[in-house]
């Protein structure tokens, strides 16, 4: 089963402190690599920069115990009940900073897209 890594990060303050984040690091959010897919229980998929990244702290396992449960339900579970319409399953990894891997994994991506798009 292929990995996603995921990181959990909560709001150090504002009007949203202690709120989590789940950031998807090797899931572009555009198509220059400047935003990277995140996802919260309210607004679900989004996307987040380095600068909010770098804003935030890492949340703590009981922090983000819910979030990861319904991320599970959409990447592993999901799938494996309807691969022909969500695609294979993956298994989440969870990881506790941006590693310069998950950034050229990100940029694989991205180049995989322009080549799609320029074969058009």
């Amino acid at each position: 089963m292929q990995k996603l890594p995921v990181i959990f990060r909560a709001n150090k303050s504002g009007q949203f402190k202690g709120d989590i984040t789940a950031i998807l690091p090797t899931i572009p959010a555009d198509c220059n690599g400047r935003y990277m897919t995140c996802y919260a229980h309210v607004g679900q998929h989004g996307n987040a920069s380095f600068d909010w990244y770098r804003g935030t702290r890492p949340a703590r396992p009981d922090e983000f115990a819910s979030l990861l449960r319904e991320l599970t339900g959409i990447y592993t579970d999901s799938p494996s009940a309807r691969p022909d319409i969500y695609g294979a399953p993956v298994q989440l990894e969870i990881c506790q900073r941006i590693s310069p891997k998950h950034t050229q994994a990100m940029r694989a991506e991205l180049d995989a897209i322009y080549k799609t798009e320029s074969s058009l």
